[in-house]
């Protein structure tokens, strides 16, 4: 008749002490391990009480039987706990500051100020760099990279037109054209 492991599961011989599989001992040691089965005498009579002149000494454990050599693979190593996450305080939220709104007639007012040559490049300068309020800053920016944009496509159109009338053999005599546009409009003196 075959044993199995009371703990794992495993076939056992009939003679085993610890199970092959997990390890696990067991208390009850099977006939014919040791020989012959222990026969159970009555535990003799004690007197507890200790004589006056003996000394009382601790009585030495029983030798245990040491356990088979435990294979790696019999090992269950568990992971150390992680630690408990530490709550951090959340800070106060900060109210949001929210820019003063432009009307239609403002972006008009703001539109013909950075219409003005000299001054309203100034201020488009300083509105795009100063001012606090966001919807200016973003505008004055907007009218900035207009200005860039159309700069750089007006020099790309001079170039690509100098050089196609260079290849079609056409000279330009400006003297003679802006003296016919004089005379064409007479109040330009």
């Amino acid at each position: 008749m075959s044993k199995f492991c009371t703990n794992c599961g495993a076939t056992l011989d009939d003679d085993a002490v610890f199970c092959p599989e997990c390890g696990t001992r067991f208390d009850t040691v099977p006939e014919g391990v040791f020989g012959a089965a222990p026969e159970t005498e009555p535990a003799p009579e004690f007197d507890f009480r200790p004589e006056p002149e003996e000394e009382i000494r601790p009585q030495p454990e029983a030798a245990k039987p040491q356990p088979e050599t435990v294979r790696p693979e019999q090992v269950q190593y568990a992971a150390p706990p992680a630690p408990a996450p530490v709550p951090v305080p959340e800070a106060p939220a900060e109210p949001v500051k929210r820019s003063k709104e432009i009307s239609t007639g403002g972006y008009f007012w703001l539109m013909l100020l950075f219409a003005v040559p000299v001054v309203g490049f100034i201020a488009m300068l300083i509105f795009a760099c100063a001012v606090k309020n966001k919807n200016l800053r973003n505008f004055a920016r907007a009218h900035i990279i207009w200005i860039i944009v159309l700069l750089i496509l007006a020099i790309l159109l001079y170039v690509v037109t100098k050089l196609a009338l260079k290849a079609a053999g056409v000279v330009i005599d400006w003297e003679s054209l802006l003296e016919s546009i004089q005379n064409a409009v007479p109040f330009i003196n």
